[in-house]
């Protein structure tokens, strides 16, 4: 194997362990977002059940650290929200659906992004494959 040759497969197989980390970067990340979705779409859930709640109902309420304080619901249709950068705002069931609903759309845009970028890292990894094959057949 010439000298060249040698330096154009390493430099080949470089390109190839970069790809194959932004892969795996990617993966992570479309693991995380996927992990949102399903936490927001189950949140919808949990305040739709909320609905059913009568007032004065006893509970529990996360005090911190799986610590728990026995609470009685009142006026369950009024939920405080956090609305960015530590404001809070008071909302409705409905209305904390809709910001929730809106939020998973652009995590599912970002996810369908993120697997767009995966088929392309592929589909380059793919090529340099080849590239690097056709190099040690010569």
């Amino acid at each position: 194997m010439t000298k060249q040759k040698n330096e154009e497969m390493q430099k080949e197989y470089l390109e190839l362990q970069i790809i194959i980390q932004q892969i795996n970067q990617i993966q992570q990340q479309l693991v995380n977002v996927q992990n949102q979705i399903i936490e927001l779409k189950n949140l919808g859930e949990n305040l739709n059940s909320l609905k059913d709640i009568k007032d004065n109902t006893e509970s529990y309420a996360p005090v911190g650290f799986n610590i728990f304080t026995k609470v009685k619901l009142q006026n369950t249709d009024e939920l405080l929200v956090n609305v960015g950068n530590n404001v809070f705002t008071t909302k409705s069931i409905e209305e904390t659906n809709r910001l929730i609903d809106s939020q998973i759309l652009q995590i599912e845009k970002i996810n369908q992004e993120l697997e767009e970028k995966l088929n392309e890292l592929e589909k380059s990894g793919e090529l340099i494959q080849s590239r690097i094959l056709e190099l040690s057949n010569k």
